[in-house]
């Protein structure tokens, strides 16, 4: 089936405005609610239930009035320290009365006679529109931006009004399941989180003694040591020196930004006959050392490990699950402390691994942790990589919709 397109510039089907609300909250300004730059890059669409999620920043009346959050617009990043993270859309599910769009984004207000937001949002994200944006970003070194002739001019191809909002609720269709299973995954990571902190950081019902160097109390049989007793650190590698030499030997290169997107178009790949120790598995532990500061599972498919992030591997007793809290909260550390010296907390090297401190359980407490937790991560994963497969579709099926070759 052939779909009639027709060709327009964004500034001819939309309204174009660009944020200038900053983080901060000052004197004489309403208090609002941002809609950060991380949470247009994160999310195919805006929903009200991500309000909570905002966090709280004030306003002027006039960019109250130019910037709210209005069912039907498309938000996008405008500068990052990277080509690759500008020009990210998502669509604005509901309205919002009090939800402003943050710095470094833009907004655009959709002509609803012409174009339909939901469609808008997918187009942009289509491969077509990230090229543009990758060639036309101006700057170099640790900033580029896209110039307002750049996001006037970007070209856009319409099918029928009637078209667009098939293709449009299809795709929002996926994105609605693949929130309904990262809903689950909160409760399920937010469940496991009460039942760690009950065994391990409130002690209840145990004998426990006044540790000065965690200036708190833990039971008297636990012992106190760095992160290296409980996991082994694997750093990737440097995946640039292992390029395939054939098509059929290869494996994705898993980045900070495979960490956050999976695996995409732009994916790099790795010769498959890298260290078994930097190759990683649906359900291994990940930390981003540099920079991000992040820990996650990987759900995604089979791959290899690049520098800047740690693989990170159980010892003796210990459970993933545990290693998996214990490090999210130690990050916290490393990021206050870097706060209270004002600096960036740039990276995290072995010196850091080595000076931190932790309470060790004994392997009774832990046996009876992993019998609790172990199968809700076991959910969560089956969940994540159902997350990754109904992504991946959603993103092939993009490029098909929008050129008829698939009908909806």
């Amino acid at each position: 089936m052939t779909v009639e397109m027709k060709k327009y510039r964004l500034a001819d089907i939309a309204e174009i405005v660009i944020s200038s609300v900053d983080k901060k909250t000052k004197p004489g300004e309403k208090i609002v609610r941002l809609c950060n730059f991380t949470d247009v890059y994160h999310n195919w669409a805006i929903k009200q239930s991500d309000y909570d999620s905002f966090m709280v920043a004030s306003a002027s009346d006039n960019n109250i009035n130019k910037l709210s959050l209005k069912k039907g617009f498309v938000a996008f990043t405008k500068d990052s320290e990277t080509r690759d993270d500008i020009g990210i859309s998502t669509y604005i599910a509901d309205d919002f009365d009090d939800v402003v769009l943050g710095y470094h984004c833009a907004l655009a207000k959709p002509n609803e006679k012409i174009v339909y937001g939901k469609y808008l949002n997918a187009f942009m994200s289509s491969d077509y529109i990230k090229k543009y944006f990758e060639l036309n970003a101006t700057g170099s070194g640790m900033r580029f931006t896209l110039a307002v002739s750049t996001m006037e001019d970007m070209p856009i191809m319409l099918p029928s009004l009637n078209v667009q909002k098939k293709i449009g609720d299809m795709l929002s269709d996926f994105d609605k399941r693949i929130e309904n299973l990262r809903a689950q995954n909160r409760v399920l990571e937010q469940t496991a989180k009460t039942i760690y902190d009950y065994t391990f950081l409130q002690c209840a019902g145990r004998q426990t003694t006044y540790n000065k160097t965690l200036n708190r109390n833990i039971p008297t049989n636990w012992e106190t040591d760095n992160l290296y007793r409980i996991a082994d650190f694997t750093n990737g590698l440097a995946c640039q020196k292992y390029r395939p030499i054939t098509e059929n030997d290869k494996l994705p290169v898993i980045k900070i930004r495979e960490m956050h997107d999976g695996i995409t178009a732009d994916t790099e790949f790795v010769r498959s006959y890298i260290p078994e120790k930097v190759i990683v598995n649906p359900g291994d532990l990940l930390f981003s050392w540099s920079a991000s500061l992040e820990v996650m599972m990987w759900n995604g498919v089979k791959g290899g490990l690049n520098q800047h992030i740690f693989k990170v591997t159980p010892k003796e007793y210990f459970s993933l699950y545990y290693v998996y809290f214990q490090l999210k909260d130690y990050i916290g550390n490393f990021k206050r402390m870097a706060e209270a010296r004002k600096t960036t907390m740039g990276h995290i090297t072995t010196d850091h691994l080595n000076q931190s401190r932790i309470a060790i359980p004994d392997e009774d407490s832990m046996r009876k942790f992993n019998a609790q937790v172990t199968p809700l991560f076991k959910k969560q994963l089956v969940n994540s990589q159902q997350i990754e497969a109904l992504t991946t579709q959603r993103n092939s099926l993009l490029p098909l919709l929008m050129t008829g070759q698939v009908e909806v």
